[in-house]
């Protein structure tokens, strides 16, 4: 009943903040509004079964080490390079935070906007990070996914050295753990993706580069890419969990 509940609360919720873009005459807090209320509304939409598989189980320090340190890695570092990358440098002893955000734009520029706004700056010496909505929320959904596939390989290797099985099979997990994050670790790709905008060179021999669809691809279908690897290993991580225990539980009996 109560995830029912959430349920409609997530879906009223994004569907107030699409009527509101249309309705919201440019204005800068009504929009910000408008796109947090979105987020938490999309937060509320995924399912309890994702929260039991990466949150409700127990968490032991490979899984509150590895979600810390993606998490540091995906909302701050990656928002750093990003910004590195677009050559956004202030020349200056500068040490600030702040808030940036926009008005609501014309339709065709809305996926971009309720993505990447309202975001948080901040300029470290004259360099500068951003952290966006999407990034943060992406970047939760991979740290709670990953946190959870460094618990579940730990304890399949415990379990293997009670069977006195080889603890080689836990490779096979792990290959698909560096896989999913990996999809994300997309900088080289905007590396790329930046010299082809700058040389027109390359432009003309790989058009694509400089394109706005690779930059979405890199940016935005990477990361959700590394969401469905991780979950899927996740998942097949608790079959074999649940084959194992149930040997044991029969080898007992």
């Amino acid at each position: 009943m109560k995830s029912k509940i959430l349920l409609g609360i997530g879906i009223f919720l994004c569907f107030f903040s699409i009527v509101g873009y249309f309705v919201s005459f440019h204005n800068l807090l009504l929009g910000s509004s408008l796109t947090l209320t979105f987020w938490i509304g999309l937060w509320l939409l995924i399912p309890k079964r994702f929260f039991e598989l990466t949150w409700n189980i127990r968490k032991g320090k490979g899984y509150w080490v590895s979600f810390s340190l993606y998490l540091l890695f995906h909302v701050f570092l990656y928002g750093f390079f990003y910004y590195i990358i677009l050559g956004d440098i202030i020349y200056s002893p500068v040490y600030t935070i702040y808030v940036g955000a926009s008005v609501t734009p014309p339709l065709v520029y809305f996926p971009y906007w309720i993505l990447n706004s309202p975001a948080v700056g901040i300029i470290i010496a004259g360099y500068e990070m951003g952290i966006f909505p999407f990034t943060t929320f992406i970047g939760i959904l991979l740290a709670l996914l990953l946190g959870a596939n460094i618990e579940k390989i730990l304890e399949l290797k415990n379990v293997l050295s009670s069977f006195k099985r080889s603890t080689v099979l836990v490779a096979i997990p792990t290959l698909g753990v560096v896989s999913g994050t990996s999809c994300c670790l997309s900088l080289p790709s905007l590396v790329l993706y930046f010299i082809g905008l700058d040389l027109g060179v390359i432009s003309s021999i790989l058009p694509i580069l400089a394109s706005p669809i690779y930059f979405a691809f890199i940016w935005y279908g990477l990361p959700i890419s590394s969401v469905l690897i991780l979950l899927f290993n996740l998942r097949d991580l608790n079959k074999v969990l649940i084959k194992f225990t149930s040997r044991n539980c029969q080898f007992k009996q």
